[in-house]
């Protein structure tokens, strides 16, 4: 009877007892406003208002893969797809093996860097690759050759 009544006695203190103060802050609401990106290289580097706004494109959607040392961000735009790509871990022996033979190069951009173009007037696909000491930067899309390398130089400001 003893252990009942101090229970009930237990139970009717903690129904009593003073509420617990509200928070101090209320807790913010989500924002819209584009968030900082993360460290290194990403998708969240490069999110479609960033690339959009580099090539002068109209994108939506965005889809990261990531295989091993290459994360590939594709979006959906007008026509044909967009893509950047990064590769980490990147060096100059394997930039030179990977760069096709038709590629031209671009002076003075970075450590070092080529472009390509491919397709017919309707569906042109321009290719800039770059790389910045172990990062690698490729973007592949119907915006051009200059219009690509201001998204690279955003880019590396980035990651």
């Amino acid at each position: 009877m003893r252990l009942t009544l101090l229970a009930a006695a237990s139970l009717l203190a903690a129904c009593t007892s003073a509420p617990q103060a509200a928070p101090a802050q209320a807790p913010q609401a989500p924002t819209t406003v584009e968030q900082p990106a993360g460290t290194g290289p990403n998708c969240a580097n490069a999110n479609s208002s960033v690339v959009g706004k580099a090539l002068g494109l109209r994108l939506q959607g965005q889809r990261e893969t990531v295989e091993k040392a290459v994360t590939t961000c594709t979006y959906v735009g007008p026509g044909m797809p967009v893509e950047v790509r990064f590769t980490t871990g990147a060096t100059a022996a394997a930039f030179a093996r990977a760069r096709p033979a038709a590629a031209k190069a671009i002076a003075n951009f970075h450590d070092e860097a080529y472009e390509t173009t491919a397709g017919g007037s309707e569906t042109t696909q321009h290719t800039v690759v770059a790389r910045k000491g172990k990062t690698q930067i490729e973007v592949v899309s119907p915006a051009g050759v200059e219009p690509s390398k201001k998204l690279i130089d955003d880019l590396f400001g980035r990651i």
